[in-house]
């Protein structure tokens, strides 16, 4: 359930708290307003042996209906701007900083400069769409936009907060307990804003960091000169818009490709067409020949040429490497 049904975490509890107490008071306030509307239409309508008059003048209630209102409404900017005070808090006690940028339609995330997340090639880990953070800490999160005004949208953790081009915003985020936690773009964004998601997954301390070095080690793999040239041209090829690979592209037209080298079923579901380097050349090189019909086309280079030997085979090695 999303907030403010369920907050996970202390922000998004603290902001759950502060709705369903004005929510309350509103509820509260309605029911007075609305109840002693129906019970002076009831009482005091005309009717036979009663005639209806106008009164004027009740010191007492204008009194009450002022002082009251005026006490709710100064109360509940205290209130709120304390919570501003939270929101606003990014810094203090914060465990990490991660950089979201968002882009259309994906948001990309930098891990810190830390030896942990360090790669091979001297750069930091990076990832797409999915961010894992450790349980029960608080994730400064640094926010940016490269084309138009994004919103990073976490219900269940911390609320919202734009992503505007050319400016720096911040915000935090902490899960109470392990889970994963879903959210999106909440700023329309362009034709793929829908697609444009957000999924947390919060770890214990040991998950947390065995997951990190599985990154990492996943990242290396593509600091191979050939993977890393398979990768840029899976991500600048037509492939990126057609197929997810989780943490890099959210292509929704194709099937996903993310564990490609451990599904049991064959390629296209083509009999006899098993995931390994062979088929895959095979595939990648013309798919209609081993699937007539399929959506996937016989891809070109710039110069409308097919796709030479080499840059069909490094294609393959990257997709190799997701296991």
């Amino acid at each position: 359930m999303p907030w403010p049904v369920d907050p996970q975490g202390p922000l998004a509890r603290s902001i759950a708290d502060l709705y369903w107490l004005m929510f309350g008071a509103a509820v509260i306030v309605l029911a007075i307003v609305v109840g002693a509307l129906v019970v002076a239409g009831i009482r005091f309508r005309e009717r036979p042996g009663h005639q209806a008059r106008q009164y004027h003048g009740n010191n007492v209630l204008e009194l009450i209906w002022t002082v009251v209102p005026t006490l709710m409404v100064i109360s509940f900017s205290v209130l709120s701007f304390q919570r501003l005070a939270l929101v606003n808090d990014v810094d203090s006690g914060a465990a990490m900083t991660v950089q979201a940028e968002g882009k259309q339609w994906v948001w990309n995330f930098q891990y810190p400069s830390d030896p942990k997340f360090k790669l091979s090639d001297g750069t930091y880990l990076k990832a797409a769409e999915e961010l894992h953070i450790p349980a029960g800490q608080k994730v400064k999160i640094e926010l940016s936009s490269v084309d138009v005004i994004h919103a990073f949208y976490l219900p269940s953790l911390g609320g919202q907060k734009d992503a505007v081009p050319g400016r720096a915003t911040a915000m935090w985020i902490q899960a109470d307990r392990p889970g994963t936690y879903n959210g999106q773009c909440a700023e329309f964004c362009g034709t793929g804003h829908a697609d444009m998601l957000i999924t947390v997954v919060a770890q214990n301390p040991a998950d947390y960091a065995a997951w990190q070095a599985a990154a990492v080690k996943q990242a290396n793999l593509f600091n191979d000169p050939a993977v890393a040239q398979g990768k840029q041209l899976f991500t600048s090829l037509a492939c990126a818009g057609c197929h997810t690979v989780q943490g890099l592209t959210g292509g929704k037209v194709g099937p996903e490709l993310t564990h490609i080298m451990s599904q049991k079923t064959p390629i296209g579901g083509v009999a006899g067409l098993d995931v390994n380097e062979a088929n895959l050349i095979k595939w990648v090189s013309n798919a209609p020949s081993n699937k007539p019909g399929t959506l996937m086309p016989v891809f070109s280079n710039k110069a409308g040429g097919p796709l030479d030997d080499a840059t069909i085979l490094a294609i393959v090695k990257f997709l190799e490497t997701l296991k």
